[in-house]
């Protein structure tokens, strides 16, 4: 039964004057009124002293949100903050994307040693680069809001990747985004490998990114590998649901969250930890939008088969929630519901099973 950490992390976001070359002599402890381009660094520190308080409450796997970092990198001013994927992440000294030549995934690593917990790393946006380590760009169509004039622009290929370290600092596992929000199309580029299960010592593990939540099919490979635990990092806010859905329920998107998180665990026979980016951790209902300005609506569970949600974040501002987990209810559901015993029936008469499906 591991005790699992949903940390409801409430980032600093990048600020329009962020600088590609942060002073490495800087504090990471300074306030964002110091100086506004050390807020990855500041998110870096205070994220890592969360991880810490979880450990210390007897966390053995912690969670963080999608974008817990850099926050959203819309703005092309803010594509200096991808880092270099780990396996070249000698290369970050030269990229500017940290104030020092340590790469961010690697103080993780670091943490899981020192605290012997896994860390389900969130997401961190990253550079695409070729086997030799060099950047790949992609030319992109852009139209002129005033001319309508079009132009080709070379833009980096950024990924948004979820990472999972165990105990001992390893990365098991390396998952990019597949089903991008249709607004991070303008920035991101989708993953293309199929969804995976990997193996830890708490059962057999798959990772999605919020919107990745949306798709059943981003499910099915999961279910049909006997998956047991999702881990889904996001960054889901208030203005999801745009002008259109908001004018029929300013609280459209927290409605849709309480019902699709545990409802995808009981069509998948499986337990999801779902761990949403907070508002600051001050805020309050009464406070008002000014003091959450980016919308954040936090939700942060756990949710499993027969009993929706079981545990999580009480509140939208930023926490640590802490949920026993007993996955053993997980073969219960499997003998009650036979979903992914159905599915592979119904593949196999269909001649569409995976060959690498065990039955």
């Amino acid at each position: 039964m591991p005790r699992v950490a949903l940390i409801q992390f409430a980032p600093l976001e990048p600020a329009q004057s962020c600088s590609p070359f942060a002073s490495s002599s800087s504090s990471a402890s300074a306030s964002p009124a110091d100086d506004l381009s050390l807020n990855p660094l500041i998110n870096l520190q205070r994220a890592h002293d969360l991880v810490r308080s979880a450990a210390h409450q007897g966390a053995e796997l912690v969670t963080l949100p999608e974008y817990f970092l850099s926050g959203v990198v819309s703005d092309p001013a803010h594509w200096h903050l991808a880092q270099y994927p780990h396996s070249h992440a000698h290369l970050a000294a030269s990229s500017a994307s940290h104030s020092t030549a340590t790469h961010w995934l690697s103080t993780f690593q670091d943490l899981a040693r020192e605290l012997r917990v896994d860390i389900q790393v969130g997401t961190i946006v990253e550079r695409a680069v070729d086997e030799d380590g060099n950047e790949i760009y992609r030319d992109v169509e852009v139209v002129d809001d005033e001319t309508g004039d079009k132009r080709t622009e070379k833009r980096p290929v950024l990924e948004n990747v979820a990472t999972y370290i165990d105990w001992e600092g390893n990365i098991l596992h390396r998952y990019k985004k597949r089903n991008l929000w249709w607004p991070e199309k303008e920035y991101l580029c989708e993953g293309s490998e199929d969804h995976q299960v990997f193996d830890t010592r708490f059962g057999k593990v798959g990772m999605l990114i919020c919107w990745d939540l949306a798709w059943p099919r981003a499910f099915q490979s999961l279910l049909l590998q006997r998956v047991d635990l999702v881990l889904a990092p996001t960054y889901w806010t208030k203005d999801d649901g745009g002008p259109l859905g908001l004018k029929h329920n300013p609280n459209s998107e927290v409605e849709y969250l309480k019902v699709l998180i545990p409802t995808r665990a009981w069509d998948n026979e499986c337990a999801i930890v779902f761990t949403n980016a907070g508002a600051p951790a001050e805020w309050t209902e009464s406070a008002g939008a000014s003091k959450n300005p980016h919308g954040r609506i936090g939700g942060s569970c756990v949710c499993v088969p027969f009993k929706g949600r079981i545990g999580g974040a009480e509140g939208a501002h930023e926490q640590v929630a802490l949920v026993d987990l007993d996955l053993s209810i997980l073969e219960d559901a499997r003998t009650v519901y036979g979903v992914r015993r159905d599915l592979v029936t119904k593949l196999k008469q269909e001649k569409a099973l995976p060959s690498w499906v065990a039955e």
